[in-house]
């Protein structure tokens, strides 16, 4: 890329394109490829890829053969029942380890073998709840991409 402007993110060229930059930063962008034949360069390529992108038409597979869904009622009845169960165990050993720490001063390798596991699990899972349920929103866009 180019190199007679380090502090241009090149990324700005992409929101050119789309047209989500604030005022000042086109401007600064519009400066800029008027200056750096290398920077036209680049944005026409990104139209051409953008073009070709938006005018690719393909038939999405049905919601039922995602290879994540389970294939069968037993299978979803079995992962269901698989969750409840895992969530349950996590929640009960969690709160014993949290109440042996809390009612008694424990060996703490002991309470970090009883509690670690599980807290990490725990920890883990709510990373993900919260991204899932983030991407869930209405974000149109995000939903049918990751699809």
């Amino acid at each position: 890329m180019a190199q007679s402007s380090p502090s241009f993110d090149e990324e700005l060229l992409s929101g050119f394109l789309d047209g989500t930059l604030p005022h000042r930063d086109m401007q600064r962008v519009r400066i800029l490829l008027e200056e750096n034949p290398e920077y036209r360069r680049l944005l026409k390529e990104m139209r051409l890829l953008r073009e070709s992108a938006l005018t690719t038409r393909f038939t999405p597979p049905a919601d039922d053969v995602w290879p994540e869904l389970p294939k069968t009622r037993g299978s979803l009845f079995s992962r269901t029942l698989g969750w409840i169960l895992l969530s349950s165990w996590l929640t009960v050993v969690t709160a014993y380890a949290l109440w042996t720490f809390v009612s008694r001063s424990g060996d703490p390798f002991e309470i970090f073998l009883v509690l670690g596991m599980p807290g990490a699990f725990v920890l883990l899972f709510i990373s993900v709840l919260m991204d899932r349920l983030k991407e869930f929103g209405d974000d149109r866009y995000h939903r049918d991409v990751h699809r």
